[in-house]
């Protein structure tokens, strides 16, 4: 299990900007974190949760926010910190992945310390990335948190589906706005 992330809400006690290379370590822990607990029923072990899944997640990090490379260059992100300036939340987006892309933009990463969900800290990540503008994201089928959430922020269902063969047993439903 990773270790439990500090502080825990209070209105209004969060702050968002752009994430630094200073801050790939938290990042990453917040990142792997979020992983664990919404996939943590489907999913097991250090390969997603464990020292190794950190270290994985500060290099793809470091690389997304390092100047020059086009996934940095192409990336908008945001993270949320709360009232000590420790990071409790994160957002990425990029151009689309799919195929056939429905939306310019992606909302490709969302993770928020289980301590600040309902907090309006993820709400705040999303509204920062994208504003209104329209967007996909891909959600897992087995999150219906998260599937709620997206609806409120005015996301919608549109049939696509995508397994991906990393992790086969939590099927992604595309949902756009």
């Amino acid at each position: 299990m990773t270790e439990q992330l500090p502080h825990s809400p209070a209105a209004g006690a969060f702050t968002l900007d752009a994430p630094t290379l200073a801050d790939v370590p938290a990042l990453a822990r917040v990142h792997v974190h979020g992983w664990e607990v919404a996939y943590g029923h489907a999913l097991a072990g250090e390969e997603w949760f464990g020292a190794p899944a950190i270290a994985r997640r500060e290099a793809d990090w470091t690389r997304w926010l390092t100047p020059g490379i086009p996934e940095a260059d192409e990336g908008t992100f945001r993270i949320g910190r709360d009232r000590h300036g420790a990071p409790v939340g994160l957002a990425a987006s990029w151009p689309p992945r799919d195929r056939e892309p429905v939306r310019e933009r992606e909302l490709s990463i969302l993770y928020v310390a289980q301590a600040w969900h309902g907090s309006g800290l993820a709400r705040a990540l999303v509204e920062s990335l994208l504003g209104g503008s329209p967007a996909s994201l891909w959600v897992a089928e087995d999150n219906p948190r998260a599937r709620r959430f997206y609806a409120k922020l005015g996301f919608v269902e549109d049939g696509a589906r995508h397994t991906d063969p990393r992790w086969p047993e939590l099927p992604d439903l595309r949902m756009v706005r």
